[in-house]
């Protein structure tokens, strides 16, 4: 069989690999605008949130923006250096904004933005939706499903007595590390005081972490590819049960509650596949600076 040179062969991926699917009828208005010209290296910066509205957008879970361009009206470039946050983020919520660079002084309105705005939309794919039953009675074990598994992804519920037991170890290897590590600390803070909340932060977020109460849910979670944009617990009829929060650290996930949950309680897990995804392109001028 006669191979194509590699050149043709990209080409030919490319026009064969299926694309996503595209919105319709998404809107793109900018929202609230923080401008924080200054020659100062930190906190400098300007931030536009975006409002979404559009039939698609109600049936959307989530939304993502991907930024291609952002000129001033002096035509100075916006996009950041570093590659912006381009995580999904719930519709409508005040996280939703872009990051920009400084505008020129004399600038009185951004003239462009044009980007990709990417919502996450379940209902359109069946393999975006996992749901695995009687969740309660799978404690230290992996979760066997093979639709997790078709997405390289797999989850074990821990006990909250083998969470605090582990919690335990966890915790003496952090004091280990950061007493290893204080000196060090002290030099890049420039002062000792500095130096002993930074250590103090961590270690109270870690200690967060490790605390959990004996109706908590606690997962681990092997994502790679981050697929996984939702968890949560249903009843039998698929409602959802309300938490009292949540905290997330690396591939550890816990879901707190106040009562002991059902027996034939569910955890379903939403994904992000090609067919949940829709795009719109949308472009934004003349915005005036506060």
């Amino acid at each position: 069989m006669r191979r194509l040179p590699c050149p043709l062969l990209c080409i030919a991926l490319a026009v064969l690999a299926p694309k996503a699917s595209t919105a319709q009828g998404v809107r793109v208005s900018a929202g609230t605008i923080e401008d924080r010209r200054t020659t100062g290296r930190f906190f400098a910066g300007l931030e536009i949130e975006l409002k979404l509205t559009g039939d698609d957008v109600a049936d959307a879970k989530s939304a993502r923006i991907v930024l291609k361009k952002a000129v001033d009206e002096t035509g100075r470039d916006l996009l950041p250096e570093s590659k912006p946050d381009e995580d999904f983020k719930s519709v409508g919520s005040s996280e939703l904004k872009l990051a920009l660079k400084n505008p020129a002084r004399s600038a009185g309105a951004v003239k462009e933005i044009t980007g990709e705005v990417q919502l996450f939309v379940p209902t359109r794919d069946p393999a975006a939706i996992v749901t695995v039953d009687r969740v309660t009675s799978r404690m230290d074990k992996a979760i066997d499903s093979p639709a997790l598994k078709t997405q390289k992804i797999a989850v074990r519920v821990v006990s909250p007595k083998a969470h605090r037991a582990a919690a335990k170890k966890r915790e003496a290897e952090l004091d280990q590390e950061m007493a290893k590590h204080k000196e060090e600390m002290k030099k890049e803070a420039g002062d000792d005081k500095t130096a002993e909340a930074l250590l103090a932060l961590v270690k109270g977020f870690s200690g967060m972490m490790n605390e959990v109460g004996d109706n908590d849910l606690i997962l681990e979670i092997e994502d790679g590819q981050k697929k996984i944009l939702d968890v949560s617990v249903v009843g039998p009829n698929g409602d959802k049960i309300d938490t009292r929060g949540s905290m997330s650290s690396g591939g550890l996930r816990i879901l707190q509650f106040g009562e002991k949950l059902p027996a034939d309680a569910k955890l379903k897990l939403l994904l992000q596949t090609r067919k949940s995804i829709v795009s719109s392109p949308f472009t934004l001028a003349n915005i005036p600076l506060p």
